[in-house]
């Protein structure tokens, strides 16, 4: 520890004073007066008593002589910098250099992006990113114009979406999630909410589209909602991007993105690593144009889309609908009592069917209560039985 705190003074000193003179082992020798401070002066000569630090000294001057009269200190910083983020090996942690920093503050905002159609009475809501500042708006205007259009269920698309604005992913919770808190950061194992729902949130049924590419912002909104049961996925397996960046500006011009809190879902659930499950995994087998599925530019075919064509053979069934073409069900007719024959079309009575012939086994008494008892040959009875029989018919 304390050559390890002799080698960083010793360090300090020689970058910011200048060059050591080219006698390497008289380090107090100097083209220029002497600004040491007491404390290094003495560390300096213990180093010089003893061969290791003899040998320590002489390297510091090798690079001094050798690299820095020659090449930019901030360039030698800069390269430091880099390297040491690159030996975190964290694919998220990384430098940006000035020209990048730059060129990304001269760009313009990019647009919102959102694609928005009718599918039927399905509507279709595709978000494509959340880095630009008005993909909430637009998707709040997009749900609205759904609304009034009379759509019975929404679509929200995040397939290949690798996350943004958290403000921005937050203002489409709001339109969907009407109670509880829509996530939570942890910073150094201390975890507080991020956000509270909006009471005001619309109510229809909700499908999400995910996929590999769908990550950070885009998972937040999409585990959100499949935690507090809003909505379902439809897909494949997300990033699991669960983690948070700290850009810091460094005085040239370049920028250093370390990675420093974990965003965790309703119920503190940690996305990190293992992504989201959908509620039915469908792979992306075939996959049609991306630039004009029914007419709308970043959407997809949906002849050959099957996670499309999936998800919205889910949400009819959510809402009562058929999928693939109206399928007739027969509904079976109730018996309410005795069925009514229809009357010929002169107006007559049908004509009744034939008294069945009386059985061999049938008792054979002469009772005129009895169906099966055969007629008598006396004409009188039988005119006292038809008038009988029409007296009951009246």
């Amino acid at each position: 520890m304390r050559w390890a705190l002799v080698a960083a003074c010793l360090l300090a000193v020689l970058l910011s004073l200048g060059a050591f003179a080219q006698e390497p082992h008289d380090p107090f020798m100097r083209t220029e007066p002497s600004a040491l401070d007491a404390r290094y002066e003495t560390a300096l000569r213990e180093l010089a008593a003893t061969p290791a630090g003899l040998a320590f000294l002489d390297a510091l001057l090798l690079i001094d002589r050798e690299y820095l009269y020659s090449v930019d200190r901030e360039a030698l910083l800069r390269g430091a910098t880099a390297g040491l983020i690159a030996a975190l090996d964290d694919p998220y942690s990384r430098y940006v250099a000035p020209s990048e920093v730059a060129e990304r503050r001269n760009d313009p905002r990019p647009e919102a992006g959102v694609s928005t159609t009718m599918l039927g009475d399905i509507g279709y809501i595709g978000v494509p990113s959340f880095e630009a500042d008005g993909v909430g708006a637009a998707v709040g205007r997009s749900i609205d114009a759904h609304l009034a259009g009379g759509a019975a269920a929404l679509l929200l698309d995040l397939r290949g979406n690798v996350g943004g604005s958290i403000l921005q992913g937050l203002q489409v919770l709001d339109r969907f999630i009407a109670d509880g808190v829509l996530g939570f950061r942890r910073v150094r194992g201390v975890s507080v909410p991020i956000a509270y729902a909006n009471p005001r949130a619309v109510q229809l049924p909700l499908v999400v589209l995910v996929d590999g590419a769908t990550a950070s912002t885009a998972e937040i909104v999409a585990g959100a909602l499949q935690a507090y049961e809003r909505a379902r996925l439809v897909g494949t397996v997300t990033a699991g991007k669960g983690i948070g960046q700290t850009s810091i500006e460094l005085t040239d011009g370049s920028e250093i993105q370390l990675v420093s809190f974990e965003w965790l879902l309703p119920g503190f659930r940690s996305i990190d690593g293992s992504g989201l499950r959908p509620d039915l995994e469908v792979s992306e087998s075939r996959i049609g144009d991306t630039s004009g599925g029914n007419g709308v530019e970043g959407m997809r075919d949906v002849a050959n889309d099957p996670v499309l064509r999936a998800a919205l053979q889910l949400l009819r069934e959510t809402i009562g609908d058929d999928i693939a073409a109206p399928r007739t069900v027969p509904v079976p007719t109730p018996d309410v009592g005795p069925t009514v024959l229809p009357t010929e079309p002169d107006g007559t009575p049908p004509t009744e069917a034939p008294t069945p012939a009386p059985s061999e086994a049938d008792d054979d008494d002469g009772d005129p209560s009895d169906p099966t008892v055969a007629p008598s040959d006396d004409p009188d009875e039988e005119r006292d039985d038809e008038d009988e029989r029409a007296d009951e018919a009246t």
